[in-house]
């Protein structure tokens, strides 16, 4: 079944981009066949700021997706790892010391994917289990990620053809115009 919840803002995107493109290919073609003006000007900025802000916002998406990335590999490497010289060693009391290998655990294992050893009250090591819930979280979280990842992509993907676009609009309204400027 059809889901008609997106469609009128998705149709509106793309009759405004129409729209735009075609105000830079009269813009450019105005341009050259009657020389430097202000209206072609005018109408090339206004058709060029559409396209062009549309790509950079698609185009930033990427880079916040890879910043937030990058910040969770900065959690993991200072709170998903065992100190230097290993757990028992560290200065604090036992129960301190088995909560703080746990919550390192935990994150390793959420944020990760790596199952560390814990040490419990008593000092022994013993491998980390993480729960159903904590599974269930980590399996959301790599969902999550990955579609963020994918949609970043495709709106790079997305920003990159407006580009193209816009040029190839601004070169064909520009071979035009130098056309008929030859004619006349």
């Amino acid at each position: 079944m059809i889901q008609w919840n997106g469609w009128p803002a998705i149709v509106a995107e793309q009759a405004l981009v129409a729209v735009a493109l075609l105000v830079i290919f009269e813009a450019s073609r105005r341009l050259l066949r009657d020389g430097i003006s202000r209206l072609p000007l005018l109408m090339l900025v206004v058709g060029l700021a559409v396209p062009v802000g549309d790509a950079w916002l698609n185009m930033d998406l990427i880079k916040q997706v890879r910043d937030i990335q990058a910040r969770k590999m900065l959690a993991v490497a200072t709170k998903g790892r065992e100190p230097a010289g290993g757990w028992e060693k560290v200065a604090s009391s036992p129960e301190a010391r088995t909560l703080a290998s746990t919550e390192s655990a935990l994150v390793a294992y959420k944020f990760d994917g790596e199952l560390i050893d814990i040490v419990d009250a008593a000092g022994t090591r013993m491998p980390y289990r993480p729960t159903t819930n904590e599974m269930r979280e980590r399996e959301a979280f790599v969902r999550n990620e990955k579609g963020a990842e994918s949609a970043a992509l495709a709106a790079l993907d997305h920003g990159i053809r407006l580009l193209v676009e816009a040029a190839l609009f601004m070169l064909a309204g520009f071979a035009l115009g130098w056309r008929a400027r030859r004619r006349a």
